[in-house]
């Protein structure tokens, strides 16, 4: 039987506090978006304090809000979402990051599922963005990218960005790239991934010009921008799509020509 004060505990060492916590637990055992006079009402709180702790779970990625016809109504991110809060907000604090699994995994029995296999999740500002990539870390193998933007960094920092790139190394995830870019610079330490796991094809944008980033992986299609201060993307979490936009990547593929690697730290050109 699981420990609801026990959770709460652990939720403490990662940052919350017992109402983000209370709350938090609450939404990720209901099947659907929730008011805060719904929520205030059930938890017997006040809705200054549910107000208060809705802000800050919504800033760690926790919570989502969606704008109905009588105000905002929310309801839980995944428990994924804890892991990225906790990679930027308490970087290097190993003892509790080894146990962050475990208690990810606790959390995902509490979720109430709707039976359906296919969603469709939305994101926001780089933080957003930055959510997406994290997620991307749980590609299968092969992580298919249409890319518009040379590296990372337009939405994250270089830090982040090499520790995302590390951890696909350790789960040997091999990177497929499209882009309609003809040269890269230097732009990575994580030497093994340049060397070993990064594929990158230039396709001529006459025949396919790549406006939109879009991920490719397991049963995900993830699609984002980047323009100015508006950032924003989109999770779709279907099979079927996921299958055919894989094939139309291998098809794109073979029209496109791989680019020279000039040396491991990811600076490529395309041979004339």
């Amino acid at each position: 039987m699981i420990d609801i004060k026990q959770i709460s505990a652990q939720l403490a060492s990662y940052g919350l506090s017992e109402n983000e916590s209370k709350i938090y637990l609450f939404l990720l055992r209901q099947a659907g978006e929730l008011s805060v006079v719904q929520i205030a009402r059930t938890l017997k709180l006040g809705r200054t304090p549910v107000y208060n702790a809705l802000d800050k779970l919504e800033s760690k990625g926790l919570v989502s809000r969606a704008i109905a016809d009588s105000g905002s109504n929310y309801m839980a991110a995944s428990p994924d979402h804890l892991g990225q809060y906790w990679r930027k907000k308490i970087h290097g604090a190993q003892r509790l990051g080894s146990k962050l699994p475990d208690l990810v995994n606790v959390l995902e029995g509490l979720t109430v599922t709707s039976g359906y296999k296919s969603k469709v999740d939305y994101f926001t500002g780089r933080r957003g963005l930055e959510q997406i990539t994290y997620n991307s870390l749980r590609a299968d193998g092969d992580l298919y990218i249409y890319e518009v933007a040379t590296d990372m960094t337009v939405f994250t920092s270089q830090d982040t960005a090499e520790g995302f790139r590390q951890v696909l190394v350790e789960r040997g995830v091999t990177t497929h790239q499209l882009t309609n870019h003809t040269s890269f610079e230097d732009y990575t330490a994580v030497e093994k991934m340049i060397t070993d796991l990064w594929d990158v094809r230039y396709i001529d944008p006459a025949l396919l010009k790549i406006q939109f980033e879009m991920l490719i992986y397991n049963d995900t299609c993830a699609l984002y921008s980047v323009e100015g201060h508006d950032a924003f993307g989109v999770e779709i979490h279907n099979a079927n799509l996921a299958q055919m936009q894989k094939q139309i990547f291998k098809a794109m593929q073979r029209l496109a020509k791989p680019l020279v690697k000039d040396d491991i730290r990811g600076a490529a050109h395309v041979d004339a």
